[in-house]
């Protein structure tokens, strides 16, 4: 039985090992290692949540490639419901000594996922999961996914993911209206300053809850997050590891947030599970290294964040 179905996008990640900087034109650097990986932003959401224990379906586009194959192989016990078209998607992820990365994205096939390849009798589950708004095709159509989750009591996340073309008006007024259907928003703190205008870490909670959303998860990265409803506001910290590659960790804390959700743990729990989902994806290179529930409660037990 589907726990959670998740729409958006999905490809292959190439990631490298950290580097001191990009080299300049005309020229090449050695890095100490590259991988391939299954990647984007629900894809991980995805494959993140199914290690923790969740029943998952995934729907979303990919090209009829070698790229497709990869990832179709990579997503294994996923209930995987793919349509083909175009290329499929690929993100160079670039990783920082100084724990930044920079990323390269050929949207591909995720900008070609539109309402139509939807087949809505397959969102069911107890959670509508939808991500990178901003890379895949449904945009203004995201709402009618929405209500239409709600008509089968399924309460629905969301993250929006960053917007690299730069946020619009048009952007910001999209976003606004589906946030009123919303019931836990995962913003990065970037990702609320845009849409909020407001660099205030409360107060960015306060607008996003006014917009009709539920509970508002604001990621901080290695700072941490923020949790927030209308009747209460704490502070989650981050779990202190060495970490080797932080692509994707977003997408885990999402993820372990809404498996604690789904186990019925307050939002102190919850949140504290996800931090801790987080900071072990970071222990290597792709998203092959997404915890299990036993390892996050491990460390949960170890450490105090």
């Amino acid at each position: 039985m589907i726990d959670v179905t998740c729409i958006g996008d999905i490809n292959v990640d190439i990631v490298t090992s950290k580097i001191g900087d990009v080299p300049p034109r005309d020229s090449q650097i050695l890095v100490e290692d590259m991988g391939l990986s299954s990647g984007g932003c629900c894809a991980n959401f995805s494959k993140a949540l199914s290690r923790l224990g969740a029943e998952v379906r995934f729907i979303g586009r990919v090209g009829d490639d070698l790229f497709g194959d990869f990832v179709r192989q990579s997503m294994e016990g996923i209930d995987l419901r793919l349509s083909v078209g175009g290329k499929t998607g690929i993100t160079v992820a670039i990783a920082f000594d100084v724990d930044s990365r920079s990323f390269i994205t050929f949207p591909g096939s995720n900008s070609e996922l539109s309402f139509g390849d939807i087949d809505l009798d397959l969102i069911e589950g107890r959670c509508l999961h939808v991500a990178s708004f901003f890379l895949q095709g449904l945009r203004e159509k995201t709402k009618e996914l929405i209500d239409f989750a709600h008509s089968r009591d399924m309460f629905v996340s969301f993250d929006t993911g960053w917007d690299p073309r730069g946020w619009s008006g048009e952007d910001k007024k999209i976003v606004e209206d589906v946030l009123g259907g919303v019931d836990v928003f995962f913003p990065n703190l970037a990702e609320g300053e845009a849409i909020t205008g407001s660099g205030d870490k409360k107060t960015i909670c306060d607008e996003l809850l006014d917009l009709g959303t539920r509970i508002v998860a604001l990621k901080c990265g290695k700072d941490g997050s923020f949790i927030a409803t209308k009747d209460d506001y704490f502070f989650v910290p981050a779990f202190k590891v060495d970490a080797v590659d932080t692509t994707g960790a977003g997408d885990v804390f999402d993820a372990g947030l809404i498996y604690g959700y789904l186990e019925g743990w307050d939002l102190e729990k919850v949140g504290r599970f996800a931090s801790a989902a987080a900071a072990l994806s970071t222990r290597g290179r792709g998203s092959g290294n997404y915890p299990v529930r036993v390892e996050v409660e491990q460390l949960m037990s170890e450490l105090n964040p």
